[in-house]
C-alpha cells in the first residue's frame, strides 16, 4: 500500500494542506520541489533592501507628532498610511517571513518616541535661535525629512511583487480584490474578534506615547522639563529592541499567541509598579517595564491577523477594519491620565489594566479556536466543505478552505 503524502503549498502568506498518494514506482525524489535556497536567500535579501528601509523612515517620521496642529490634516495624511504600508509588506513577503519584516515597520513607531524625546530635549535650546520659537524649530525640522521621503518613496518603492513571484508559485487569483474576499472579512468572527483586540492594545500605546513625559516628571517633580524628555528616550529605545528579538524568536518559532499573552503580562506588571512604588528608581523602572511589553502586544497582534488572511481582499479589509477599531482608542487615551490624578494616576493604569486583561480572554479564545479548527482540519472533520469543488473553487475559499492551517 503507498503511503499517504503531505505537502504544504500556499501563496506566501497561505499554508494548506493537502493529502497525495504517490506512484509507487516513482522515485520519493521526484515528488519533492528543487528550490536553490541560496538564489531565494539573495531575493529576498533584495527585496528587504528595496522595501524595508523606506517604509521604517517613512513610519517613523509619520509617527513624531509632538505638536496639536493642523490634526485633521495630519489624521488625512497619516490615517491611510499604516494600513497601506501593512498590505503592501503581504504582498512582499511569505508568513513566515513577515513577523520579523513587520518588527522593522513597528521598530520605527519606538524610535520615533526616542527620536521626538531627542528632538524635544535640543529644540528646547533652540528657542529664539533666528528669531523663531522652539515650536516652530520643531515643525520644520520634522516636516522637512516626511517630505523629502515621500517624494523619494515614490520613485524608491516598487510597484509590485515580482521579486517574490521569482521565489515561490502564486494562485493569482488569490491576490487580486474580489467583492466576495471584502463581505467575508465583515462575516468572519475571527477578524472582529482582532479588531476587538487592537483596541486595548492602542490603548496603552497611545496613553504611553502622549503621557510618558507626565508620568515621569510626577515620579520626580524636581527634575526639569527638558530632563524629563532625556529621560523618556531610553524607554523608548528599550521596547524597540525587545520587541525585535520577540519577533525573531516568534518568526522561528512560527507562533503568535504566547508572545502576545507574555506583552499583555509584563504591561500589567510595569502599570503594578507604577501605582504601588514607593520611590523613585521603582516608579521609573515601572515605565521600562511596560515598554518590555508594548509593542510586543501591539506588534504581534497586528502580524498575526495578516498571516491568516491568504486572499488579497479581505486581507486588506481586515487590516482596515482591525486598524480603525483600534486607532479609536486615540479618542478616549488624551482623558484617562487627567492632571488631577498625578502623581499616581491610579485610574489610567486601572482601566488600562482592565483593558489589557480583556485582551488576554481574547487572545486565549483566538488561540484555542484556532488549534480547534486546525485540528478538525488536519483529522479531515471538514473535508465536506470542498466535495465536489473545482481547486480553483477550493483556492477561493482562503483561510476557510479545509486545507489551510492557521498559523497560532
Amino acid at each position: 500500500m503507498a503511503s499517504e503524502t503531505v505537502k504544504e503549498y500556499g501563496t506566501g502568506d497561505e499554508r494548506f494542506r493537502t493529502s497525495e498518494k504517490p506512484n509507487e514506482s516513482e522515485n520519493s525524489d521526484d515528488n519533492s520541489i528543487d528550490v536553490d535556497h541560496a538564489a531565494e536567500r539573495r531575493a529576498l535579501r533584495k527585496v528587504d533592501w528595496h522595501i524595508l528601509p523606506m517604509i521604517f523612515l517613512l513610519y517613523m517620521f509619520s509617527f513624531i507628532d509632538s505638536l496639536i496642529a493642523c490634526r485633521l490634516l495630519l489624521g488625512l495624511a497619516e490615517g491611510p498610511l499604516f494600513p497601506s504600508l501593512v498590505v503592501y509588506m503581504t504582498l512582499f513577503y511569505t508568513r513566515k517571513e513577515l513577523a520579523v519584516r513587520f518588527g522593522y515597520l513597528v521598530m520605527g513607531a519606538a524610535l520615533a518616541g526616542a527620536v521626538g524625546g531627542l528632538l524635544a530635549y535640543a529644540v528646547g535650546y533652540m528657542d529664539g535661535t533666528h528669531g523663531m520659537r522652539a515650536w516652530r524649530w520643531l515643525l520644520i525640522i520634522e516636516g522637512i525629512p516626511s517630505v523629502v521621503l515621500g517624494i523619494f518613496g515614490w520613485f524608491f518603492l516598487a510597484d509590485s511583487p515580482d521579486a517574490r513571484e521569482e521565489r515561490e508559485a502564486s494562485i493569482a487569483s488569490a491576490q487580486t480584490l474580489h467583492g466576495s474576499d471584502i463581505q467575508a472579512a465583515f462575516k468572519d468572527w475571527k477578524v472582529w474578534a482582532f479588531c476587538l483586540l487592537n483596541f486595548p492594545g492602542n490603548a496603552q500605546l497611545f496613553t504611553y506615547a502622549i503621557f510618558l513625559p507626565t508620568i515621569i516628571k510626577a515620579i520626580n517633580p524636581a527634575w526639569s522639563s527638558i530632563n524629563v524628555q532625556a529621560l523618556t528616550v531610553p524607554c523608548f529605545a528599550w521596547s524597540a529592541i525587545v520587541y525585535m528579538i520577540v519577533a525573531y524568536i516568534s518568526n522561528a518559532v512560527q507562533h503568535r499567541a504566547a508572545f502576545a499573552l507574555a506583552g499583555v503580562a509584563v504591561s500589567i506588571l510595569g502599570h503594578v509598579l507604577l501605582i504601588v512604588g514607593k520611590n523613585v528608581a521603582t516608579r521609573y523602572a515601572g515605565c521600562f517595564v511596560i515598554a518590555t511589553g508594548l509593542f510586543v502586544l501591539s506588534g504581534i497582534v497586528l502580524t498575526w491577523l495578516p498571516t491568516n488572511l491568504p486572499r488579497y481582499g479581505k486581507r486588506s479589509t481586515a487590516v482596515g477594519m482591525q486598524l480603525m477599531i483600534g486607532n479609536c482608542a486615540g479618542v478616549a487615551a488624551p482623558f484617562l491620565y487627567p492632571t488631577a490624578d498625578s502623581p499616581r494616576f491610579v485610574m489610567g493604569h486601572a482601566v488600562t489594566i482592565s483593558l489589557l486583561g480583556f485582551t488576554a480572554g481574547l487572545i486565549g479564545l483566538l488561540w484555542w479556536a484556532m488549534v480547534r479548527i486546525n485540528k478538525r482540519r488536519e483529522a479531515g472533520d471538514e473535508d465536506a466543505k470542498i466535495m465536489g469543488l473545482t481547486q480553483e473553487e477550493i483556492d477561493g475559499l482562503g483561510d476557510e478552505s479545509p486545507r489551510y492551517q492557521y498559523a497560532t
